[in-house]
């Protein structure tokens, strides 16, 4: 009966699995998804951020490098970059020593080629297309006269291609700014490829250009290429070759116009515009752009901002967005420069510049209207969803004319507006790192600082910025002080010497004694534990550097070049610091240096003899001797108090070390003996 039901059971089981897999879905599985090899890089890079506090990523290799100052920043990525590329000179040198490499997927990068030369490469087609691709311009003017030489043909394409690349660049090769795959060079390069200014008379694009035929297309490229470097000689050889190609009747080509346009007054590049539309020429954002440049020219303020609002005006006639490139020459041309250089050098509240500076500060006002007007224009944009694309290499400068505009005008409020339209993830134009982003946060930084009474607003913006995006500077150390006088801070003060130290403003007298009283002016006692420990360590630190300092007195130059003599000042504030941290043995150490003559002269002096220890430490050091009834290191805070002090003053102090301290006969002739010794 048992096994019969077990039977029954799973009958009654299987016809219901048989009926509820009639009726269930059945399972499609999807075909597979298909991905792009950095698509999980993205998804990560999305997901993870960026740490706003930490160094820049192309210094975080090694703690102990970590630059804080533009000057050690640029060494520092010159240094690799020129590693990188020493290694690829050995590459392609002597390619035959990483032939046995097995590497998967190989990787073309690691195994560059050397760059063709001139003189020993086949003089053929293929080699001079090769190197035009390449954009080596001496090398390609060299391959074609050998060609010419040899009677190698060369077809018109090619040519005109040739005449192209050597016209733009002079007949020079490309300078560091456009070098792609070396960022270093680009930015920080000292082109010396010779004067780009100037045109190259019987050059390359001379030869090239008579052997052409004279058509719109290489009559045009000669007009720009001439315009790009605008002497007097070379813009009237380009309006002759613009009316050989209208007696001809042939249209040139837009680039023809717009370099036209650019170097002409405003009245000719409104009449060059209207014979665009004549010729059915369509304008580009490059058209628009170069007619701007012309109005930027224009010698009168008022009339300036006229035909700027004239051409913005026209620009949305016919549904031309302006670009950033366009808004950048704007807000160049907002404020004369010969006023705004003479307003930020000069004093501006003596009466000989009033009335300059009353025009300056109005159209400093007319500016950073249009600056707001402009901001609010892209921000519409952005509601709209629509990026900002890169147009030319000049976009990214808009930023930095218009924070400067809003830094000038001590408008904290247009200049966050500003920041936010850079960091937005619709904004895809970008400013070199370690130059023109520098200036950018550098400006927004020291007006919010300026403008900001919450320290620890200040503390979190300053720790976001430096270094990572904005280099430690004398002036922003500065800044941040007068905060700190005003509010303290130990987390800010901390930050702001160490960042001190590392960019070596510890040999700043003016710097490093305001660090020393900001520190003197901080109530030890009122410290955590965890900060009374980050106080002592930063003070033995900096008394360390001080004195390392100090003894660079070897007969070398550069040893005496970096050395920094410790003044009475400095030792005074150092001792009084050691003794606040517990230190007292040091302190009075440091203090004897003032007194000891060795330290103060010959070739291996440590001490300078100018100045004088400060009084209010000594004076606090003596009464902390007195409570300790420390008849020794009274008698030496004595000792120096009357390095500058007559007998009236010292009189009073020796009778409270007998009062206070128990003494000996000796000792009590000794300090009586000195006292009646000092002048009245």
């Amino acid at each position: 009966m048992f096994r019969r039901g077990h039977e029954r059971l799973f009958s009654s089981l299987r016809s219901l699995s048989l009926e509820m897999a009639k009726n269930s879905h059945k399972l499609n599985v999807k075909p597979a998804i298909s991905k792009d090899a950095t698509d999980v890089l993205k998804a990560l890079s999305e997901t993870v951020g960026v740490d706003s506090t930490a160094p820049h990523f192309s210094f975080i290799d090694d703690p102990l490098t970590i630059p804080s100052t533009a000057n050690a920043k640029r060494t520092y990525f010159m240094a690799r970059e020129m590693g990188k590329r020493a290694a690829r000179e050995l590459a392609e040198e002597w390619p035959t020593l990483f032939a046995f490499d097995r590497d998967l997927p190989r990787l073309d990068v690691f195994r560059p080629n050397k760059t063709l030369d001139p003189l020993q490469v086949d003089p053929t087609e293929a080699n001079l297309l090769l190197m035009i691709e390449q954009r080596e311009v001496r090398d390609a003017g060299m391959l074609y006269e050998r060609m010419r030489t040899e009677d190698i043909p060369v077809s018109e394409e090619v040519q005109m291609k040739l005449l192209e690349l050597v016209a733009y660049y002079n007949g020079h090769d490309i300078p560091f700014s456009e070098w792609e795959n070396w960022p270093g060079m680009r930015n920080f390069g000292d082109d010396k490829h010779g004067n780009r200014e100037s045109w190259q008379n019987g050059s390359v694009a001379d030869m090239i250009f008579e052997t052409l035929p004279r058509n719109a297309h290489s009559t045009s490229i000669m007009i720009a290429a001439l315009c790009k470097y605008p002497s007097k000689a070379n813009l009237e050889r380009a309006r002759n070759f613009f009316k050989d190609l209208e007696k001809s009747k042939e249209t040139p080509k837009r680039e023809a116009f717009d370099a036209l346009i650019s170097v002409s007054s405003i009245k000719e590049a409104k009449m060059l515009l209207e014979l665009m539309f004549a010729k059915k020429v369509k304008p580009t954002a490059a058209t628009w752009n170069s007619l701007l440049i012309s109005a930027s020219k224009v010698e009168k303020h008022s009339d300036r901002t006229e035909a700027f609002m004239k051409i913005l005006g026209e620009m949305q006639q016919c549904g031309m967005q302006p670009t950033l490139s366009a808004f950048q020459i704007i807000c160049s041309g907002f404020i004369d420069r010969s006023l705004s250089s003479s307003f930020e050098e000069s004093d501006r509240d003596t009466s000989k510049n009033k009335a300059n500076n009353d025009v300056y500060k109005n159209q400093l006002k007319l500016a950073i209207s249009w600056v707001s007007e402009i901001v609010g224009h892209l921000e519409k944009r952005y509601e709209q969803n629509q990026a900002i694309e890169v147009f030319s290499s000049n976009c990214h400068l808009f930023f930095v004319e218009a924070i400067g505009i809003a830094y000038r005008a001590s408008n904290i409020d247009v200049a966050r507006r500003i920041v936010s339209l850079y960091e937005s993830k619709l904004n895809k134009v970008k400013m070199p790192s370690f130059i023109t982003e520098a200036q950018f946060y550098n400006r927004y930084l020291q007006l919010f600082v300026e403008k900001c009474d919450n320290i620890n607003e200040i503390e979190t913006i300053y720790r976001s910025f430096v270094p990572r995006h904005v280099s430690v500077s004398r002036t922003l150390t500065k800044l941040i002080i007068e905060k700190l006088k005003k509010q303290q801070s130990w987390p800010l003060l901390r930050r702001l010497i160490e960042d001190g130290i590392s960019s070596r403003q510890m040999t700043d007298f003016s710097v490093s004694s305001e660090f020393r009283q900001l520190l003197l002016r901080i109530e030890y006692h009122t410290l955590s534990v965890s900060e009374r420990e980050e106080f002592s360590s930063l003070v033995q630190r900096m008394v360390s550097i001080w004195l390392e300092f100090s003894r660079f007195t070897e007969d070398h130059p550069v040893s005496k070049r970096l050395q920094a003599k410790l003044s009475p000042q400095l030792i005074s504030d150092c001792a009084l610091l050691l003794s606040r941290i517990g230190e007292v043995e040091k302190a009075y150490e440091l203090l004897e240096l003032i007194l000891n003559e060795d330290a103060r002269e010959g070739d291996e002096a440590t001490v300078t003899s100018q100045g004088f220890a400060r009084h209010e430490a000594i004076a606090e050091l003596f009464e902390d001797a007195l409570r300790q009834k420390d008849a020794s290191r009274a008698a030496t805070c004595l000792e120096i108090m009357s390095l500058n002090s007559n007998r009236s003053k010292l009189e009073p102090l020796a009778k409270r070390i007998h009062e206070r301290c128990s003494l000996t006969e000796a000792q009590s002739r000794l300090i009586n003996g000195f006292v009646r010794l000092r002048p009245q």
